[in-house]
């Protein structure tokens, strides 16, 4: 298999990805390079990640995805809302649909630009473990919701934070035997956190993660900080919301909310993969 010509740009909330219609399980592994020379800023068309939708069982959508660097990851919350709505414009699924994911099964609603998705129930936040760092707390704390995330609580300016610094030793924490995306939090009111996310496979802050809002949402609540539902801002300005239930050793009942916009259509030369 080459990798698929035709692709829609998609942004959920800042996070930008490539949508193609083909199965992910196919590629090749020059494909996957050739996904990663894609996904380069400046040289070729640029993202964050790549999705491949194809139909699943049931009436489902099947969603493959696919980090900056090529890899295949488990999840991507911003990617299956973007999934969900590219399903329900290009007739793949209705307004109400089911994602298949490599973490599960994921129900999703489309109203509009605006994507809610149903996630799993995942487990209360692990014990805190000890992190360094100029402007940094003594400890974070981490939180899977599909893939692994350390939530990082800050008390200055956290627009001023050296993410690019700061986040790489984090990422590749040693109590963290995959390593994980890191989330810098503030919080900013009885419902509200602003969040700011270095993400693995990217290697770099991106606009927003939401996987990373959600961790970093549930991470809150359970330190006093926020009470759900809970907005949570992002890099691009735009609002993510988390709601769930804490049933104490789980959360369940996980919605997050926020926009899922197609930004535009084209197709692949072979110079947007030229080294």
């Amino acid at each position: 298999m080459s990798l698929p010509s035709r692709f829609v740009k998609m942004a959920g909330a800042g996070n930008d990805f490539l949508v193609f219609e083909s199965d992910g399980r196919r590629l090749t592994e020059e494909d996957r390079e050739r996904l990663a020379l894609t996904c380069r800023r400046g040289l070729s068309v640029g993202a964050d990640g790549a999705l491949f939708l194809t139909s699943g069982e049931e009436g489902r959508v099947r969603v493959d995805y696919f980090n900056a660097d090529g890899g295949p990851a488990t999840f991507c919350a911003n990617g299956t809302r973007c999934a969900a709505r590219y399903a329900a414009r290009h007739g793949l699924a209705g307004d109400e649909s089911v994602l298949e994911t490599g973490w599960g099964v994921i129900p999703a609603r489309v109203e509009g630009e605006a994507v809610t998705l149903s996630l799993p129930s995942v487990p209360a936040p692990q014990d805190p473990i000890p992190i360094s760092g100029r402007g940094l707390p003594p400890t974070a704390i981490p939180v899977t919701v599909g893939v692994p995330h350390l939530v990082v609580f800050v008390r200055g300016d956290l627009s001023r934070l050296a993410i690019e610094r700061l986040g790489p030793p984090l990422r590749r924490h040693p109590a963290l035997a995959e390593g994980a995306n890191v989330n810098f939090v503030k919080a900013a009111g009885a419902n509200r956190i602003e969040v700011r996310s270095y993400e693995r496979g990217v290697e770099g802050e991106t606009l927003s993660c939401g996987s990373g809002v959600v961790a970093s949402a549930i991470a809150a609540v359970r330190r006093g900080l926020a009470e759900p539902p809970v907005t949570c801002g992002t890099r691009s300005g735009v609002e993510l919301t988390v709601a769930f239930r804490d049933e104490g050793d789980v959360l369940s009942d996980i919605l997050l909310t926020g926009d899922a916009r197609e930004v535009f259509a084209g197709e692949l030369t072979e110079e947007a993969w030229r080294a």
